[in-house]
C-alpha cells in the first residue's frame, strides 16, 4: 500500500487480527512497529538519525567482547541514551555516551575526584566499559529478562524493586524499554538492501513485505519484521 504525504515523517503499522493494516505517525500502542522513518533532514525539521563514529563503534565492541554482553544490545542502548554523543549531559546529571550517574560511575571504577571525575566520566572507553560492565550485571541480577534490565539501567535498581520486579510505570521508562525492545535484535539477519531514487527528497528508509515466511530490512541501529500481506 502506497503512503504519499505533504510532509514526509516517521510511519508506523499494525496488523489487527484480520491482517490489515493500520498506519500512523506514532507507537500508538506495543502493536506498531516502525516501518517507514524519515531521514529527511528537510522535512520538518527533521534530523537525520545518530550514527556511531568509528571510534565509538570499536569502543562499544571492544567492552562487548570484554565483558560478554551483546553488541547490538550497546549499539541500542548507546543510541536510546546519548544519541551517541560522547559529550551528553542529562537533566538528572547522567553524563557521556552511556549516560552513566556519578555514583554509577563510581561504583564501576572510574577514578578521580571533582574535576579529574569529571573528566574521566566523559572519556569514551571508561564511559562504555563502566556501562557495559553494568548493564552485564544487570542482565545477571534478572536473569536475562531485558525489559527489566532496561527498566533498571534508566530508572534504576530500587524503582523496579518498588515496582515488585516489574518495569516501573513511568512514561519515560516504559517509552525508553519499547524503544529498545522493538528494535534490538541480539542475533540479527541479513539486510535487505533499499535502493533508493536520488531524485527523491523524502528521505524514508522502507522495510516491506517479501514472500511468505518473513521480510527484514534493517534500518540503523535495529531490525523490524512485517508481518507478510494475507492473500
Amino acid at each position: 500500500m502506497p503512503i504519499s504525504s505533504s510532509r514526509a515523517g516517521d510511519v508506523y503499522v499494525m496488523y489487527d487480527e484480520a491482517g490489515m493494516a493500520h498506519f500512523s505517525a506514532r507507537a500508538v500502542d506495543a502493536r506498531y512497529r516502525l516501518l517507514f522513518r524519515d531521514l529527511s533532514a528537510r522535512a520538518g525539521g527533521a534530523r537525520r538519525a545518530a550514527q556511531p563514529t568509528a571510534e565509538i563503534r570499536q569502543a562499544l565492541e571492544r567492552a562487548a567482547q570484554r565483558h560478554g554482553v551483546d553488541y547490538g544490545l550497546l549499539h541500542a542502548v548507546a543510541e536510546a541514551e546519548s544519541g551517541f554523543d560522547v559529550d551528553a549531559v542529562s537533566p538528572k546529571g547522567a553524563v557521556g555516551l552511556m549516560q552513566l550517574m556519578p555514583d554509577t560511575a563510581r561504583r564501576y571504577g572510574i577514578p578521580g575526584t571533582d574535576a579529574v571525575f569529571a573528566q574521566n566520566l566523559r572519556k569514551l572507553d571508561m564511559n562504555v566499559d563502566a556501562g557495559t560492565r553494568y548493564l552485564r550485571d544487570l542482565l545477571a541480577r534478572y536473569d536475562g529478562d531485558l525489559a527489566l534490565v532496561l527498566a533498571a539501567y534508566n530508572a534504576g535498581e530500587g524503582a523496579v524493586q518498588r515496582a515488585g520486579n516489574r518495569v516501573p510505570n513511568y512514561a519515560e521508562t516504559k517509552q525508553y524499554v519499547r524503544k529498545i525492545m522493538d528494535g534490538y535484535q541480539p542475533k540479527p539477519v541479513a539486510a535487505l538492501p533499499v535502493t533508493a531514487d536520488p531524485g527523491t527528497t523524502t528521505g524514508l528508509s522502507v522495510w516491506t513485505a517479501q514472500g511468505e515466511a518473513q521480510a527484514v530490512q534493517r534500518f540503523e541501529a535495529g531490525f523490524v519484521t512485517v508481518p507478510p500481506r494475507r492473500r
